[in-house]
């Protein structure tokens, strides 16, 4: 009995209306923790270096305070020299131009250095919008985020010290920068998503006829091998920065090779995209099977 081309393409139309709909309503990051039982911040606590931390909070408070050379201490002394003192003072006035609302950890990477750990704790300090008198009228300032960067070396159990503090501004909050949205994205993250729906469109759509298909046993073993991704990209949602990988293999239930996952309670979302080896064995297969009983 042949196929009918129709009911294929209302299939393969029907699965990527499906998988648009998956990727764009179910990247609420705060919905998607609290299934695992955790909030932003709890999320943060599992990979948080605590000793980097505290060095970092503690070092923030005494530029807020102005104690200079007390940070100096906390500094690696080969970075100290005559513009050192200038530039703590640059930061202390970013940090007191109003009362923070909140102060969190946002980021915390740590790297390798051979026999030093190299740490990045960014803090993120929310100042509220309000009102400023001046002598004609009272201006509105609008809320603005500070995110304080601290690079820290450290070796064995000590805390380390600083080796870098880099200072950012933003008129937004961190869970917008790092949303999941089409807003003011371009070319770069359009193609991605495009890709990784039609990438699983095909996989889906493979699977459904591999498990129609007449061939006895043997669907259930093509149907596992279309498990398996080969990993090659990932995108970075929020830049649209592409990255390529070294080969390596992933396993998926459902068969889905475009993935949206983030490392971070507050860091941006990346869309990976592989290359569905089973469902495209699986058509060429199927394909050469055809031919050979025409």
């Amino acid at each position: 009995m042949k196929n009918n081309p129709n009911r294929f393409i209302k299939l393969f139309i029907l699965g990527l209306a499906v998988l648009v709909s998956l990727f764009t309503t179910g990247c609420d990051r705060n919905d998607l923790l609290k299934l695992y039982g955790y909030s932003r911040d709890t999320f943060m606590q599992t990979n948080a270096a605590q000793r980097q931390e505290s060095l970092a909070r503690s070092t923030a408070e005494l530029l807020r305070q102005g104690r200079y050379d007390e940070v100096v201490h906390t500094l690696e002394p080969r970075i100290v020299d005559a513009k050192t003192h200038q530039s703590l003072i640059a930061v202390h006035d970013i940090l007191i131009e109003g009362v923070p609302a909140s102060i969190k950890v946002i980021d915390a990477q740590r790297f390798h250095d051979g026999d030093a750990d190299i740490t990045d704790i960014v803090l993120d300090y929310e100042f509220p919008s309000g009102a400023k008198a001046t002598s004609s009228s009272t201006d509105l300032i609008p809320a603005r985020w500070v995110f304080v960067t601290f690079e820290i070396r450290s070796r064995n159990t000590e805390p380390g010290l600083i080796e870098k503090i880099n200072v950012v501004t933003s008129e937004l909050p961190i869970e917008d920068i790092n949303s999941f949205t089409f807003k003011n994205k371009g070319a770069s993250q359009y193609a991605a998503f495009a890709t990784g729906i039609l990438l699983s469109a095909f996989t889906i759509y493979s699977a459904v006829i591999c498990m129609r298909s007449k061939i006895g046993p043997q669907k259930w073993l093509w149907t596992l091998f279309m498990l398996f991704t080969v990993t090659l990209a990932s995108v970075n949602w929020t830049s649209g920065q592409w990255s390529f990988k070294t080969i390596s293999f992933t396993v998926g239930v459902p068969p889905i090779p475009a993935n949206l996952t983030f490392h971070s309670g507050y860091g941006p979302w990346n869309l990976t995209l592989g290359l569905p080896i089973g469902a495209i064995a699986f058509v060429l297969y199927r394909r050469f099977r055809r031919g050979s009983t025409t």
